[in-house]
């Protein structure tokens, strides 16, 4: 799997469920990230502009081929919940676009996406050299807050089968401090 692939993928569900009107909705089939973000600018569904903290657990990894100590490390590390903070801004809330969604590549289109009433539903393919992968995402939303599960299947690196599953539970936490993460951290405890 592309290193940006996960990251991306999850900036773009993170991003993509804060919306605030259960009455608006998105929907599109065989439709690009971009097409997409264009849709939702359209929609004038807004999300809520600051400080979100999102948590993130990989249930399922499976590589084909993979070197059993490789394997043992990736299920100890799979049971370990990361949470990762990051900043919207009133600007990016008023005109997404394309790079708000992740910055999953031009590559991924979506089969289909479904955002309404506190529901997102999506199936996307992304294409890559080593293959085709297939990603799922559903879960529910507020305002303020989501829980969203993401499923991908596909080939990984060298061509190898791959399977994952990964849990999302993130939360408004007021307004951007500055000090936001580039990149997953253990949670407090």
């Amino acid at each position: 799997m592309r290193r940006i692939l996960l990251p991306a993928l999850v900036a773009g569900m993170c991003l993509s469920l804060a919306a605030c009107s259960d009455e608006k909705k998105v929907e599109a089939k065989n439709e690009s990230v971009a097409e997409v973000a264009k849709k939702v600018a359209a929609s004038d569904i807004r999300f809520t502009p600051g400080r979100w903290e999102t948590t993130v657990k990989i249930e399922k990894m499976e590589i084909e081929g993979i070197s059993p100590e490789a394997k043992a490390a990736m299920q100890q590390a799979m049971g370990q919940a990361r949470t990762m903070s990051s900043c919207l801004t009133k600007e990016q809330v008023e005109k997404p676009n394309s790079e708000f969604f992740g910055q999953v590549g031009d590559g991924c289109k979506y089969d289909s996406f479904t955002m309404a009433g506190g529901k997102l539903d999506a199936k996307m393919t992304c294409k890559t050299a080593s293959g085709e992968q297939v990603v799922t995402m559903g879960g529910t939303y507020t305002p303020e807050s989501y829980d969203a599960t993401m499923n991908m299947d596909g080939k990984g690196p060298n061509g190898k089968a791959m399977a994952m599953a990964m849990s999302m539970k993130s939360k408004r936490a007021g307004e951007c401090t500055g000090a936001e993460d580039v990149t997953p951290q253990p949670p407090a405890k």
